[in-house]
């Protein structure tokens, strides 16, 4: 019977304590600096293929309308593939992670961000109901996951503010297609407390 996503992310966490690692620098270990907006890995984490992908980068943080974390050092950006689509990813959430590769908070993104197949928050929160944790071989993508369905609800309320907060702005917008407005790279966010998630 598998893990439950607290006992998958407590293994991991403790793995990566036994290599003296972090997820972020499993990702990035190839390059000696890192370079900004450069996805990480080369070819992504892609999860034994179950139809989730994910890639980390870094990017200023003083960039108009960006997310506000404190010592926040990149992001992974987490997709999903769309049910009538199978080449077509959407963007579930990001994670924002601080220069110790500890997780800071999750956020939303504007569709023009990752260029995604975009999806209404109630078909992303059904994939949140079966995240495949416990099937990943490699340590980061079963840390990621195993954080991910550990906090789901969170997440499942940040993609719900995403599209309220959307839908307000096309009531503004007069028209104007809101998803592909580049001054509006944030749409929602919210802080992990790990301390809490495991107790």
């Amino acid at each position: 019977m598998p893990n439950s996503a607290r006992e998958s992310f407590i293994r991991c966490l403790l793995e990566l304590a036994e290599n003296e690692t972090n997820p972020v620098l499993q990702v990035i270990s190839c390059d000696k600096a890192v370079e900004e907006n450069k996805k990480y890995p080369a070819d992504l984490l892609q999860f034994n293929q179950s139809g989730w992908r994910a890639y980390y980068h870094c990017h200023p943080a003083t960039r108009a309308g960006n997310h506000n974390f404190p010592g926040e050092h990149g992001h992974f950006h987490i997709f999903v593939r769309t049910k009538n689509e199978p080449e077509e990813w959407a963007h579930l959430v990001a994670l924002a992670m601080d220069d110790m590769g500890q997780p800071l908070g999750w956020f939303t993104v504007n569709q023009w961000v990752t260029g995604e197949s975009w999806q209404d928050a109630e078909l992303l929160a059904d994939k949140l109901r079966d995240i495949p944790y416990d099937s990943q071989t490699e340590l980061t993508e079963c840390w990621l996951l195993s954080l991910l369905s550990l906090d789901k609800n969170s997440v499942r309320e940040l993609l719900k503010n995403r599209d309220k907060i959307l839908n307000k702005m096309k009531n503004l917008a007069d028209g104007i297609d809101i998803r592909q407005n580049k001054d509006i790279y944030l749409l929602s966010e919210t802080t992990i407390n790990l301390k809490e998630q495991l107790q």
